[in-house]
């Protein structure tokens, strides 16, 4: 009796260990799945790596492009710049006379008149 109860005690702890364990192949069979599935990641992983160093490849080109490319002149900019000092000197205007040469003089014109002193004096005459 003894030997039978070793035995039946032995046959359930062998056949209730293996059904425990489940079975090699299925655990084979989500291994290698797991697997692809990691591989298909890193191919889509460096697929997208390709692309950002495509893109930012592009994107310095452009910056540099825009780094060469001369500032547009803006009158509008310039010219309230130029209004906006209220205490600057009023530009200097040259005198419209022209000389018995023929040559525009070179002499600044008064404040409110085209002329300068000497070309003011000369046309009042």
């Amino acid at each position: 009796m003894r030997r039978s109860g070793v035995l039946v005690v032995w046959f359930l702890l062998a056949f209730g260990a293996a059904a425990a364990e489940p079975p090699k192949s299925a655990e084979l069979e989500r291994l290698n799945s797991l697997i692809e599935e990691l591989t298909a990641l890193k191919s889509q992983a460096a697929a997208i790596e390709s692309r950002i160093d495509t893109l930012t490849r592009a994107l310095v080109e452009q910056r540099g492009a825009l780094q060469a490319r001369p500032a547009a002149y803006d009158a509008l900019k310039a010219s309230a710049a130029a209004e906006s000092p209220a205490d600057a000197k009023p530009p200097v205007v040259r005198c419209a006379a022209l000389t018995t040469e023929g040559k525009r003089c070179t002499r600044a014109a008064t404040e409110g008149s085209k002329y300068c002193k000497q070309h003011q004096l000369a046309r009042q005459k």
